[in-house]
């Protein structure tokens, strides 16, 4: 038997905007409210972008989940309900999520931040000083063979202990299996987490 699923949808009400940017402040609370000591949220929040193109994440970001209270405590935080005060977003009411919706999963490929440049030269580094610390020489293998990545979009996010911004890239796949499993920023991941969300691409539950 499937659990009963729930959804809200949060638009993002000013055109132009970096919605990358506001995707990664949207998750930068869910990810703060998930890592919580008072979190009892068990099945964890699925995000789904459900105005995904191939060209950007959207105007619109979903948070599903099994628990309603959880959804509601979520959209009660404060950069929510600022966000709302100065008609910078608009959120939907609480869905139950209905049958016969497609599903997909929203994945943080870690991998594909290794293809780059500049994080290559951060691996490097820190296998450079692992090396020094064992008190052994560092010979670098090349060891990236080079592949093809299909679409994917980029969340940008900041650490609240650090203040080091970092990058997540998320694709969108097709999935048969409903799942609960998602990490700490509402998203399944390549291996470990295969959390699976609505695919909302064709159908308009918003409603502020």
């Amino acid at each position: 038997m499937i659990d009963k699923r729930y959804f809200v949808v949060i638009r993002y009400m000013i055109a132009d905007v970096d919605v990358g940017l506001l995707a990664g402040r949207c998750i930068k609370v869910l990810h703060g409210f998930l890592s919580s000591e008072n979190n009892q949220i068990h099945n964890g929040i699925g995000v789904a972008f459900p105005k995904w193109t191939r060209l950007s994440l959207g105007n619109e970001i979903a948070f599903v989940s099994t628990e309603r209270r959880g959804l509601e405590q979520l959209t009660e935080q404060p950069y929510f309900k600022m966000m709302v005060s100065d008609k910078i977003f608009a959120v939907s009411s609480i869905y139950n999520v209905p049958e016969g919706i497609p599903e997909v999963r929203f994945i943080r490929n870690q991998n594909i931040a290794k293809c780059f440049t500049g994080e290559k030269r951060r691996r490097l580094d820190r296998c450079r000083r692992r090396a020094i610390a064992r008190g052994e020489t560092f010979e670098p293998k090349n060891d990236f063979n080079q592949r093809d990545i299909s679409l994917f979009h980029r969340i940008y996010m900041s650490s609240k202990s650090t203040n080091n911004r970092y990058l997540l890239h998320i694709q969108k796949e097709q999935t048969d299996l409903v799942r609960h499993d998602f990490n700490s920023y509402g998203f399944a991941t390549n291996k470990q987490y295969q959390g699976s969300v609505p695919d909302f691409s064709h159908v308009t539950y918003f409603s502020p």
